[in-house]
């Protein structure tokens, strides 16, 4: 392999993690940002969020001389051949994805290029973003009164958080949008390390590509929003979810991934996805009801939480309740749209005390004034149980997996359990005086099936 000199545009967590892969399979690799504290503490091998391995990679470039960080534009246009943008779209107050950076990004590229590169889309988009970003670079090309030919391409990521290392450096699939035989040629020396089976390159339109990662995300979400929709449906008839959960998954065609029912989907992706999908639906005259149910099911999940904690404890106002897991899936300290900060909103408003715990999350700005008596976040999961009334466990971190049932129901005031991800069942409480409730795992309310038959009957 060749080695690229390979520029990246932004350091969040696309830009980041792309910019060390890329440098961990031989490229050189320059990433840039406009904050330059981020700069400072990014060259000092400090990384701004928790992913794990990622820490360790980072440093293991700059050591390597592999990776650098800069908050000069020029000079990262001036070191790169592929210039990479993955820089942030949030959403708009529509759900529209905001690509004003991504252009940003774009204009500044072509006011700075002196030599043919490509300019490489990794953010995720709405479809046409791609001739918007060509447009974008031409016109910072006129602007500074050069010639200079580039090439544009859209190369969507597919990274978890909490595996997003893995994910990079042992792809699936990589896809690569472009009309340009000269960006599909580079794009294709720059991944050829990570392209170790025949279908890992997917060459294809710049417009599939672009609506590729929203159909993934959206495929997925689906696949938790109908399993939440079962679970209510087990619930309702004395059905337990997760043995219809293991039929399902031996059926090849479904598969076991996704398929758990819970307290919903949150994080920086799916529900900013979804939204955006229905926004481009609504721009070009397309009803998306299948996504828009997805929204819809995964809203109320927020819901299908606190009436467990009712039907256990009836009122919440005064009662104290400690939250287990405040980010939105376990090995990441990412709490966009967590679950868990939606109940903690929900629990205040009824006039609940909240104490919470997670092994990563120490913080939650958005709460940062309140008294501790009315919130508080512990350094131990027991001591946010202590005396409280109810236990909402909603993040699945390995930690909570080998639970105390003994010591949880001698320290909480009233021993209630609220299993927001099925992370237990009923029979690890069963030599207690826990009351247990899951998503969707009501089988031990039989009377329920019996009313069942009966509204048949009638």
């Amino acid at each position: 392999m060749t080695p690229m000199n390979v520029a990246v545009f932004g350091a969040g967590y696309v830009g980041l993690v792309s910019a060390a892969g890329l440098a961990a399979i031989g490229h050189n690799v320059v990433c840039v940002d406009i904050d330059r504290e981020k700069i400072g503490s990014l060259n000092k091998g400090q990384i701004p969020f928790f992913e794990p391995g990622l820490s360790e990679l980072v440093t293991q470039c700059i050591v390597d001389l592999r990776l650098t960080f800069t908050d000069s534009l020029p000079d990262a246009v001036a070191h790169g051949d592929v210039l990479i943008i993955g820089v942030g779209t949030p959403p708009l107050s529509s759900g529209a994805a905001d690509t004003s950076q991504v252009l940003a990004a774009a204009h500044a590229i072509g006011v700075n290029l002196q030599r043919f590169a490509t300019v490489v889309v990794k953010s995720t988009v709405p479809v046409g973003t791609s001739v918007q970003v060509a447009h974008a670079v031409q016109a910072g090309i006129e602007q500074s009164g050069s010639r200079i030919q580039f090439a544009v391409a859209s190369n969507p990521e597919f990274l978890k958080e909490g595996d997003a290392v893995r994910d990079f450096m042992q792809p699936d699939r990589i896809v690569v949008g472009a009309s340009d035989e000269r960006a599909i040629r580079m794009l294709t020396q720059l991944y050829e390390p990570l392209c170790t089976h025949e279908n890992a390159l997917m060459v294809m339109n710049e417009q599939s590509s672009e609506l590729c990662k929203y159909a993934s995300n959206a495929m997925l979400a689906t696949r938790i929003s109908f399993m939440n929709e079962m679970a209510k449906l087990s619930d309702a008839v004395g059905a337990d979810i997760s043995q219809i959960t293991r039929v399902m998954a031996a059926d090849a065609r479904i598969g076991s991934k996704y398929l758990n029912a819970g307290a919903g989907f949150g994080g920086s992706c799916f529900p900013k996805d979804l939204r955006a999908i229905v926004a481009m639906g609504n721009e070009l005259g397309c009803d998306l009801d299948v996504i828009r149910s997805v929204i819809a099911v995964n809203d109320s999940q927020q819901e299908v939480v606190i009436s467990k904690a009712r039907q256990l404890v009836g009122s919440l106002k005064g009662k104290r309740c400690a939250v287990w897991g405040l980010s939105f899936k376990p090995e990441t300290d990412d709490i966009r749209e967590a679950p868990a900060v939606a109940l903690i909103h929900a629990l205040l408003a009824e006039g609940a005390t909240v104490c919470a715990h997670d092994p990563l999350v120490k913080w939650l700005p958005m709460y940062s004034s309140l008294p501790p008596e009315i919130f508080t976040i512990t350094d131990s999961p027991y001591e946010a149980t202590l005396e409280s009334d109810v236990l909402f466990l909603m993040t699945e971190w390995s930690d909570y997996a080998a639970i105390d049932p003994l010591k949880l129901a001698n320290e909480m005031r009233e021993a209630n359990v609220v299993d927001g991800r099925n992370l237990w069942r009923s029979v690890d409480f069963s030599q207690t005086t826990v009351k247990y409730v899951g998503i969707g795992r009501a089988a031990s309310l039989e009377h329920r099936l019996v009313s069942y038959f009966e509204s048949l009957a009638g």
